[in-house]
């Protein structure tokens, strides 16, 4: 199979892409970023984007089986909800379009545990805007992961995050990791899982809550 990526460069996306590569079921592998992987293996085929708008006009070059999105970003990091929603919403949507376009197998895509379009939270409310963007896209495949705070070595440090994960390992002295499943996810483990259900491939729309992962 071909797996097509998006947001490769980040916390999920950069383990995930590994194990893509490593993987004997996969025979090539495309990223699709505005940075680099610097990523070296015969199967990677690198497309660097100067922005995500750029993305539809790709839309020959991505041509794959399964679909990977990694893509997310926070406002600090965006620098205002608009620019947050061109990420998390229309990139998003942007992509999935190409993975329509192309038949693919399966598109999967990471959410939030909170996502909800009514949402009185900008954040929530937008990850919810997408999920329902995307299964209106009626896909072959929708496989949608909601996990909760994801813990990993991040690249950008943000500060609610480190702190909360500094609180999670000293929660988990106490208490199994099996037990904290529903509030924080490993990166690793979102990424493992993530490679095995986008191979399934079942027909139609499946959540995975963070419990799950």
């Amino acid at each position: 199979m071909i797996a097509v990526i998006t947001g490769a460069t980040g916390l999920v996306g950069s383990q995930l892409i590994r194990k893509l590569v490593e993987d004997s079921d996969v025979k090539a592998v495309i990223s699709v970023s505005r940075k680099s992987t610097q990523l070296h293996h015969s199967k990677l085929k690198e497309i660097l984007l100067f922005d995500f708008s750029e993305l539809p006009k790709m839309q020959d070059q991505l041509r794959g089986d399964i679909y990977f999105c990694c893509l997310g970003t926070t406002i600090k990091a965006a620098g205002s909800q608009e620019n947050f929603r061109k990420v998390d919403f229309q990139s998003v949507i942007d992509f999935a379009a190409i993975a329509k376009h192309h038949n693919a197998k399966n598109f999967v895509v990471i959410s939030a545990m909170g996502a909800n379009s009514k949402s009185s939270i900008f954040y929530n409310k937008t990850k919810g805007e997408t999920e329902n963007f995307l299964k209106s896209l009626e896909l072959n495949s929708l496989t949608i992961f909601r996990p909760g705070l994801l813990l990993g070595d991040r690249k950008d440090h943000r500060t609610g995050e480190k702190l909360m994960s500094r609180a999670v390992h000293f929660a988990s002295l106490i208490v199994s990791i099996d037990k904290m499943k529903a509030f924080v996810t490993p990166a690793a483990t979102l990424a493992s899982h993530m490679l095995s259900e986008g191979k399934k491939a079942s027909l139609g729309v499946k959540i995975v809550e963070a419990k799950s992962i």
